[in-house]
């Protein structure tokens, strides 16, 4: 039976490659951010199931473990992941040409930290998401498997 090290370390794995597949084209230093956001992510992910329903609770494995309503939030997701990295990218890309055009160090450093936090971010979104659903996959294998309903 999986446990919380086994999640955390499939979620990190998980949301590491999945963030990486999704930023997969882009500069190397852009893909490294992304990958370290994934990371961060596929942790979290990995973990929140059991944060939402925990395991000491009777009603473990109910809404954050159910089939159909993880399934059709994660489909949402899913869908609109490539529009939210757009935009986390877009800003990040914002504060690249602001750094750019500055001539004073000091806001160069803080454009600078803005670009990695918005990569960054774009990353946590995949990784969050391959977290949670490798969170789920885990779990189904054991012998109490998913609800199909909460």
């Amino acid at each position: 039976m999986p446990n919380r090290d086994v999640h955390l370390r499939v979620g990190a794995v998980t949301g590491a490659a999945y963030a990486t597949y999704h930023a997969w084209g882009q500069p190397g230093p852009y893909v490294l951010a992304e990958a370290a956001g994934g990371l961060v992510g596929g942790i979290g992910g990995g973990l929140l199931p059991d944060w939402i329903d925990t395991p000491y609770s009777p009603r473990h494995r109910a809404e954050a473990h159910s089939m159909s309503f993880t399934g059709a939030a994660g489909y949402f997701m899913n869908q609109q992941l490539p529009q939210w990295q757009a935009n986390l990218r877009a800003e990040a890309q914002r504060y690249a040409q602001l750094r750019a055009a500055s001539t004073w160090v000091l806001p160069q450093i803080g454009y600078s930290a803005l670009e990695l936090i918005f990569r960054f971010l774009s990353g946590l979104l995949a990784g969050l998401l391959a977290g949670y659903a490798s969170h789920l996959a885990l779990d189904s294998l054991t012998p109490s498997s998913l609800p199909i309903l909460c």
